[in-house]
């Protein structure tokens, strides 16, 4: 993570609108491990099915941010894993805050409560 950021974990509560914002929902600081695959990248971008480690930033009603290890592209279709639940996403926009952090946008699709098929692609667990 970019050194400005030495703070990340220890941030919580509301993240503070700007006047310069778009959005319609209010965004609530969350900082927690999980674990990410990508389900349908772009047909252009070869991907391997894997999971690999994120650190969340903030989630509102349809949407969050995710710190990722490396870029992701609008309309990539991805899910992530967290310890109480689990999200399918599809990316709105990636950041370059470092040559391996990425600050991410996502729209949120679907929530599912835990289940082993958070870990299973095409009948196979993903690996780590």
């Amino acid at each position: 993570m970019p050194a400005q950021w030495s703070e990340f974990f220890s941030e919580t509560g509301i993240v503070s609108d700007l006047t310069h914002e778009r959005r319609g929902k209010q965004r609530r600081i969350v900082r927690m491990r999980g674990l990410m695959s990508i389900d349908r990248p772009l047909p252009a971008i070869e991907r391997r099915k894997r999971f690999f480690g994120v650190y969340t930033k903030d989630f509102s009603k349809d949407a969050c941010g995710v710190v990722t290890p490396f870029q992701l592209y609008p309309e990539e279709l991805v899910r992530l894993v967290l310890p109480t639940f689990w999200l399918d996403l599809r990316v709105v926009r990636c950041h370059r805050e470092t040559k391996t952090c990425f600050d991410t946008g996502f729209e949120l699709l679907h929530r599912h409560d835990p289940d082993r098929s958070a870990f299973i692609s095409g009948g196979n667990f993903l690996k780590v």
